[in-house]
């Protein structure tokens, strides 16, 4: 199988550190990230924050080197070109750049059916609680609520739907479907809420 291997650097003043909340920010920028919120009630809630390849399966190469499906190499410098980015509400992109390396990759599919496995892990989205809940646990109850007969948020269904998707429509995704009991589970949870 192929993908985009995609080796970057960020470029900063020199008087901004590679430890500062900017440098931070950027990574962030790119894989998201996870937010814990204590509120005054005793409660903590957790909030999933997006990034560029928050949508995206990809294989981390180490420091600063990922491999994505082709399709997605876009998203990415489009990013490293305005700044524009889910997680951070940038109207400027600032004084940094950024400089990559890209190539064309064999990979082999288990890692192919590994990333998009992770993927589901790390994919959430906003429930009607208003709660952030993982996409695969919000459409087993969302299968759940349908076979019991019970209604579910017409809304909420077609994000459910919209975000099951962005994963379907990878041409990873199509390729290994049918070779990862979880990726066929996702799918037939898929096709259920698609078909009420």
């Amino acid at each position: 199988m192929k993908g985009y291997f995609v080796q970057y650097k960020f470029i900063l003043p020199k008087d901004i550190k590679h430890s500062s909340y900017t440098y931070q920010k950027l990574f962030r920028a790119i894989y998201g990230y996870s937010q814990q919120v204590s509120k005054s009630n005793g409660k903590t809630y957790v909030y999933h924050r997006p990034g560029i390849l928050s949508n995206t399966p990809f294989i981390k190469h180490g420091k600063n080197c990922v491999v994505i499906p082709q399709e997605k190499f876009s998203e990415l410098i489009s990013f490293f070109k305005t700044g524009k980015n889910p997680s951070h509400a940038w109207t400027l992109k600032g004084d940094w750049k950024a400089v990559y390396y890209l190539n064309e990759k064999e990979i082999e599919e288990s890692d192919v059916k590994s990333s998009l496995e992770t993927l589901l892990d790390r994919t959430y989205i906003v429930n009607p609680s208003k709660e952030h809940g993982a996409l695969l646990s919000e459409m087993e109850r969302a299968k759940k609520h349908l076979t019991e007969k019970k209604n579910i948020d017409q809304a909420f269904s077609q994000t459910l739907l919209n975000e099951s998707k962005k994963i379907i429509d990878t041409s990873w995704f199509k390729e290994v479907q049918g070779k990862s009991d979880k990726l066929k589970y996702f799918y037939s949870l898929y096709a259920f809420i698609k078909g009420q």
